[in-house]
């Protein structure tokens, strides 16, 4: 196989610009990008294109494509990406210039010598990657845990190997950059080790300048072939002016370039004037690392970390401490340790209170006195106070103290309770006496975040008290006048909560000024002060404010008709106003309201619009309004409807039915059914059928159903074409009203005249009719007739229907599995991915591994986004049952992953009880936890149940019997019934 030449110069010069794009654009990954482009190139070709290695000039529509997708993406994160980058006719005069361009020479790359400034291995040769650990590639420290190795990231892994992974020359060069503990060294060693054998070389220079002469030396890589590893962890600015593109461009004829870089770094580099560091960052493929962990990762950390604490990053990971021990060490010290004890829980509650800075020492001895008076301990002298303090810094749980040294601001140090702490700690009420003091030794700025968790744990009184000082901060005068006017308006006093919902409107933006004067309207009608409401809503209206302004005109709206019982246009255009707003609530809930005022003003057909408007946005309780409303309104309508007096007779049937159609497009429902009645009036019967036919279906869409039954039968009386039609119709008609009897009997007539498509979806749906009135030998019949159809999608649906019925009966495996593979073979989008995937599971059951997981994997590969779910989840299962552990974990985070709303609560589930069976406790319980706190109605309380369980038999009978309440208040008997019993024995008093 011929050696790949290397790029010429200016092929690598485009691919640079390229990058720079891409970089300016915030780094979108290849995953991004593709999704953003419409003819949705592979991986590889994004891959080759942004690493240079390329030996052609691209076409310029995928050129287009990726800067359109690199601006969509800066949009989308609102960065202005520079003109000279974005441009599309700039990039079109390069790509010009670059196929001009492509005649002439390529670089030749000078001979040179191995620099002596290289980290050796004994015999003076580089070390192989097999010879070097994870520490000498720069990876600080092993993550803490039962494994001790890597988490692994999909996204940025994805991206990482396969640039790597290119082939040269020209060979890449990939930097790893994002924020301090975000993982850059480990992710970028684990690339390499994945992608590279063992014995690939691996040069680690001193610094840019040794790279330098690296790219001038002899090729080291002796006769192994592969590329050499230049290895370059945490770069700095200078190592990239020492890097100019020319010999980054002799470096890749015959190695990789891999390293790691700092945000802060990075930027660094970007807002400089050095042109050569500049370049040279132009010149690599930079891969953004993410410091937060995604729900897939933070399911790895609980499987794979030892402890209670779920790490949100690389960097809480290689610090992580378990908040368990760290509350009991806390709580067993109140006796033994009481004044470390209340220094420690002074801190807590000061965070819990809202103060998010650290508290100096003074602050703290402040508070203690009160804290041991609550405890019921003697006061403490000041050497006690100063051994408490001692106390809450010594290590504990994990090397890590229950007070820790905060940021050092004006006023020398401060000290803040540790963060996990704060959050196992954060239970009950915060004591009243801090709020008091804490409010005191604030600064008004502090107290803005002090009131809003005061108005959160719904203690209003102090709430008020913090905004009352937080308004002496002339930055956030509006803020804490708006959270005062709330705190007032909830503890009763009316003129002082007017007072400060006016400042606030007066000194605040559109949306402080809007919600000031929505909340002033609000209270005003509380107290029967309509016309001073109106006038807060209107001036809350006219702020244009997103949310407030449609809300204002909702609040105005609801008054009218409530209050002052006023039905007229004016106060539905209140509610036209809101609904134009476009909020998903409010919209609605007013088109709602629209419909019922014109409902109570006789206009059916705007009343009908508007419930349309309404039933566009998927409400749930607006849905519920629907249900009710609807129903009266059509049935009105049709009265209006019946009696009409025909159009007229002109023309034949078949200009009187072509305008039917035309009068049905205008709207003019009535005056399409008299053209259809009209034209029915014909003799020829087949016209006739025509014309019926129409009308039958107009009157299905008005939801005159008994009337449209009526027309169905008669067209089937007429004979011909449209007689086997009618007869299908007409029994979804009857199906749908419940008359069984009338529905199989206009089926069954159908299934009498012949083999035509309409045949055998009437035998479809009979025999979905029969499984539904349990007679399944008829369903069964009928079912077989529909699979012999040659529409895929009815011959799919009737043979998941018999292997349905066929387990049901426990008919034989290779029977039912015959069902479901016609089924799958059918190949319909809907049905063949459920029976891949039942089958898929049926055939896992009995050992069949190899066979299930090809259907299931093809299920999946449809695209279709269920099963692209719920296929890892059954895979999932699958990997269980099989004993792989591993393998079963790592699917179900991939569904965690998904964020389905069932199917990831049903994977923690699935993962708990693994991590439960696997000794993983404390993996149990945040995944037990997750999976209770998303409050699905199947999963959770199973979620739940298992939970409490796990407290009960670690002896925490407090936990388990405020779960177990919990769990009662579901209401569910099985529920119940389960946590009636558990409850008794988590309250009896231990022996």
């Amino acid at each position: 196989m011929a050696t790949p030449q290397p790029a010429p110069g200016p092929l690598l010069h485009f691919c640079a610009g390229l990058r720079e794009l891409k970089f300016a654009s915030g780094a979108p990954s290849l995953g991004d990008l593709r999704r953003r482009m419409p003819s949705r190139p592979g991986a590889s070709t994004l891959s080759e294109l942004f690493a240079g290695k390329i030996r052609r000039a691209p076409r310029w529509e995928l050129v287009r494509e990726v800067v359109g997708a690199c601006l969509e993406h800066a949009r989308a994160g609102g960065i202005d990406v520079p003109e000279e980058l974005g441009a599309l006719t700039a990039w079109r005069s390069r790509h010009e210039e670059l196929v001009r361009s492509l005649d002439g020479p390529t670089e030749q790359r000078p001979a040179g010598g191995l620099p002596g400034m290289l980290r050796m291995a004994p015999g003076n040769r580089p070390p192989r990657l097999g010879e070097l650990g994870d520490e000498d590639l720069g990876v600080a420290r092993r993550l803490p845990g039962t494994s001790g190795g890597y988490l692994a990231r999909a996204h940025t892994d994805e991206e990482m190997r396969s640039m790597l992974a290119l082939g040269g020359p020209p060979y890449p060069q990939v930097v790893a950059y994002g924020e301090d503990g975000a993982g850059k060294s480990r992710t970028a060693v684990q690339a390499l080790r994945a992608v590279f054998p063992e014995r690939t070389p691996v040069l680690i220079p001193r610094d840019g300048a040794s790279l330098a002469g690296l790219a001038s030396a002899e090729d080291p890589r002796g006769r192994d072939g592969g590329p050499a590893i230049v290895w370059m962890d945490d770069l700095t600015i200078a190592d990239f002016e020492r890097m100019p593109p020319h010999l980054l461009h002799r470096l890749s004829e015959w190695a990789v370039l891999a390293g790691t870089l700092s945000t802060r770094r990075c930027r660094e580099i970007v807002e400089s004037g050095d042109p050569v560091a500049r370049a040279a960052l132009r010149e690599v493929n930079l891969v953004h690392l993410p410091l937060e962990f995604d729900d897939a990762e933070r399911a790895a950390a609980a499987w794979y970390f030892e402890g209670g604490t779920v790490p949100r990053s690389f960097a809480d990971a290689l610090d992580a401490a378990t908040p368990r021990e760290l509350l009991l060490r806390l709580n067993i010290a109140r006796s033994s340790e009481p004044v470390g004890a209340c220094v420690v829980q002074a801190a807590v509650d000061c965070r819990r209170a809202g103060l998010r800075r650290g508290l100096t020492r003074p602050e703290l001895l402040r508070l203690l006195p009160a804290y041991l008076d609550a405890l019921g301990a003697a006061a403490a002298t000041a050497a006690r106070a100063e051994e408490g303090l001692r106390w809450a810094q010594e290590p504990a749980a994990g090397g890590r103290a229950l007070l820790r040294p905060a940021p050092e601001a004006a006023g020398g140090h401060r000290w803040r309770a540790a963060e996990e702490l704060v959050e196992a700690a954060d239970t009950g009420p915060v004591p009243r006496f801090l709020w008091r003091e804490l409010i005191d030794l604030a600064t008004p700025e502090e107290c803005l975040h002090i009131g809003y968790e005061a108005d959160r744990r719904d203690a209003q009184v102090y709430a008020a008290a913090a905004f009352a000082k937080a308004v002496e901060d002339r930055d956030h005068r509006a803020y804490a006048l708006l959270g005062l006017g709330r705190a007032r308006s909830a503890l009763g006093s009316r003129a002082a909560a007017e007072e400060a919902l006016h400042g606030a409107a007066d000194e605040g933006d559109a949306a402080v000024r809007g919600e000031a004067l929505v909340r002033l309207g609000d209270l005003r009608q509380k107290h029967d002060d309509f016309v001073g409401a109106e006038e807060a809503w209107r001036a809350a209206a006219a702020t244009g404010d997103e949310f407030h302004a449609p809300m204002a005109w909702h609040q105005l709206g609801l008054m009218r008709v409530r209050k002052q019982y006023d039905l007229s246009e004016e106060t539905e255009s209140f509610f036209l106003e809101a609904a134009a707003g476009g909020h998903p609530e409010l919209a609605p809930r007013s088109w709602a309201m629209v419909a019922t005022l014109r409902d109570s003003r006789g206009d059916v057909r705007g009343a009908l619009e508007a419930c349309d408007r309404a039933a566009e946005w998927d409400n749930p309780r607006v849905r519920e309004l629907l249900r009710e409303l609807l129903p009266a309104l059509r049935e009105r309508l049709a009265e209006y409807t019946v009696g009409r007096a025909p159009g007229g007779s002109e023309g034949d049937a078949e200009a009187l039915v072509e305008r039917a159609g035309r009068l049905r497009a205008l709207g003019d429902v009535p005056g399409a059914l008299a053209a259809f009645r009209d034209a029915a009036q014909c003799e020829d019967p087949g016209s006739r059928a025509r014309a019926l036919f129409g009308a039958a279906r107009l009157l299905v869409a008005e939801g005159q159903t008994d009337e449209a039954c009526e027309v169905f039968e008669e067209v089937a009386r007429c004979g011909g074409a449209h007689a086997e039609e009618a007869l299908f119709e007409l029994g979804v008609l009857l199906d749908e009203r419940g008359d069984r009897s009338g529905a199989r009997g206009a089926w069954s007539q159908v299934m009498r005249t012949g083999t035509t498509p309409t045949v055998a979806r009437a035998a479809l749906n009979l025999g979905l009719l029969e499984r539904r009135a349990g007679r399944d030998e008829a369903a069964t019949a009928a079912f077989e007739r529909a699979a012999r159809a040659q529409d895929a999608h009815v011959r799919a649906k009737a043979a998941l229907n018999l292997a349905l019925l066929g387990a049901d009966h426990g008919l034989d495996d290779d029977v039912v599995d015959d069902w479901y593979r016609v089924a799958v073979d059918s190949a319909d989008p809907e049905f063949m991915p459920s029976a891949a995937l039942a089958l898929g599971g049926r055939l896992a059951g009995r050992g069949q591994v190899a066979e299930a997981k090809r259907l299931i994997e093809r299920a999946v590969g449809t695209g279709d986004p269920e099963l692209a779910v719920r296929g890892p989840l059954v895979l999932g299962m699958i990997q269980e049952r099989a004993d792989d552990v591993e393998g079963a974990a790592a699917l179900y985070r991939q569904v965690i992953g998904s964020g389905h709303p069932e199917h990831s609560v049903c994977a923690h589930v699935y993962l708990g009880r693994l991590s439960l069976r696997t000794g993983r406790r404390d993996a149990a319980r945040w995944h037990l936890r997750a999976a209770f706190d998303a409050g699905h109605p199947e999963h959770s309380p199973e979620a739940g149940m298992l939970l409490a369980r796990m407290h009960l038999s670690d002896g925490e009978r407090d936990e388990a019997a405020v779960l177990l309440r919990r769990l009662i208040e579901t209401g569910r008997p099985d529920v119940v019934r389960e946590a009636d019993g558990l409850l008794e024995a988590a309250v009896r008093p231990a022996p």
